[in-house]
């Protein structure tokens, strides 16, 4: 079991400080909970085509992310996440092609550390931004051993996002991340019968915390 400082004061010198003028890049793995519908468990597209669906409301999460340090509160993180919604399987002139729903945030945010000018080395934050979702149906297994372009399909919506979190410094260079991020995925057009997929991200990762003046400590440190 992890256990925090009672007072939640960092117990390292210049930690905070160090870690407030740091960049970072990381992972972050968890689940999807999912706020926005499910297709019908068949489909008939026309065609004397048949799709069963398989989507749940419960998924894995997977993101990497680039956070640039702009000062010791701000901080813009890139980020780029994938989550597989379940499979399809599509039936069609005596052929079976089984696929994924994947859904493919990317987004651009800004982050705002809340004690950031504290030694606390529990640093909460909130953040918000936006950038572009990305739907794909793709075929992975054909019984015929062909997989056609046209038997798949793809939507793409520009939208917001925004949550809070936890980042917890380890070290000079490492912190542990809890991350919860909602994203309200609505696409124009119907994609696999629905167009909604909102849902919330919820992930645990780990950061690489990097300055070009490593060397040099951090301002804090320079200061006292």
């Amino acid at each position: 079991m992890l256990l925090f400082p009672i007072d939640g004061q960092c117990d390292e010198p210049g930690l905070i400080g160090n870690f407030s003028e740091s960049h970072q890049l990381g992972l972050r793995l968890g689940g999807w909970a999912n706020l926005g519908g499910l297709p019908p468990d068949t489909l008939y597209p026309g065609n004397g085509a048949k799709l069963a669906t398989r989507l749940s409301n419960a998924n894995f999460y997977l993101e990497g992310l680039f956070g640039y340090r702009l000062n010791e509160q701000l901080m813009l993180e890139l980020s780029l996440g994938i989550s597989n919604r379940g499979s399809v399987t599509l039936t069609q002139n005596n052929s079976t092609n089984v696929g994924n729903v994947i859904i493919y945030p990317m987004l651009l945010q800004m982050k705002f550390y809340l004690l950031s000018m504290t030694d606390i080395r529990v640093q909460p934050y909130v953040f918000a931004g936006g950038g572009l979702y990305y739907g794909r149906r793709s075929t992975q297994v054909s019984s015929s051993g062909i997989i056609y372009l046209d038997d798949q399909e793809s939507e793409a919506d520009f939208h917001y996002s925004f949550g809070g979190g936890i980042d917890f410094p380890l070290g000079r260079s490492v912190a542990a991340d809890l991350n919860v991020k909602y994203m309200p995925i609505m696409f124009s057009k119907t994609f696999v019968a629905i167009n909604d997929y909102k849902g919330i991200g919820i992930t645990i990762g780990i950061k690489y915390l990097y300055s070009f003046n490593r060397g040099e400590g951090s301002r804090r440190e320079r200061i006292r």
